[in-house]
């Protein structure tokens, strides 16, 4: 029998395949310019000048931003165009609702069941948080507090809460930059909160675990909806 030869991608499947790799390029730095704060809240966006900066033509930048409007990132309107969308307290309420159903589920299931190699490396998150503690790394110490609990979802392993959550945390980052720049102490209390969880889960409690984890959002969100830091 001869052998069999495996044919190449033909010059049209190349070519579609092009625009979809181009959209999630787009789609990524967008949300990442906009997570990051270098694109605030209000600013005004023009699909011309961000292809420009992306080096690429505006049709995948449309549809990018069309999917940014539709996860609450952006608004686009034929009256004002398009703006990187803000939150508002409901928004912050909601956010941190939605993140307490999730993560004390999410570590209820978790606890008692982590390998080795989990357990490593939910100690090394710890380790790493008090390191950034002692260098006074605030910058590193978001980073940290969001990897935590990034780090808790994956070990569920459901995709579909990790995909949530990292919305979620992109979401919400400047608002968390803006709030904890005006008490850096906030963060020192945070990573005291994850001990706590991390020991819960460690140990096998669930039910603390879970507990734990609805207290620590709660801290958190009454931290950002202090009168005091909306207004600042």
């Amino acid at each position: 029998m001869p052998a069999r030869t495996l044919s190449k991608p033909s010059q049209k499947a190349t070519a579609a395949a092009l625009p979809s790799r181009l959209q999630s390029r787009a789609y990524a730095e967008l949300r990442r310019l906009i997570a990051s704060g270098e694109f605030p809240a209000g600013t005004f966006l023009s699909e011309r000048q961000l292809a420009a900066q992306l080096e690429m033509s505006k049709t995948p930048v449309h549809v990018a931003l069309e999917r940014l409007e539709s996860e609450g990132f952006v608004t686009i309107s034929a009256q004002q165009g398009i703006v990187v969308r803000g939150l508002t307290v409901d928004d912050i309420v909601d956010h941190y609702e939605l993140r307490e159903a999730i993560e004390s589920y999410a570590v209820g299931r978790v606890a008692g069941r982590l390998t080795e190699a989990q357990r490593a490396s939910l100690e090394e998150s710890l380790e790493n948080q008090d390191a950034a503690i002692k260098r006074g790394d605030v910058a590193e110490l978001i980073d940290l507090d969001a990897r935590f609990h990034l780090l808790l979802a994956t070990f569920h392993g459901n995709r579909q809460i990790i995909a949530t959550m990292e919305q979620l945390r992109d979401k919400i980052h400047q608002v968390i930059v803006r709030v904890t720049s005006l008490n850096p102490q906030r963060l020192s209390e945070s990573v005291e909160e994850h001990r706590g969880i991390a020991k819960a889960v460690l140990d096998g409690d669930s039910a603390l675990a879970a507990r734990l984890a609805v207290a620590h959002l709660d801290a958190g969100k009454r931290h950002i909806l202090s009168p005091t830091r909306l207004r600042s």
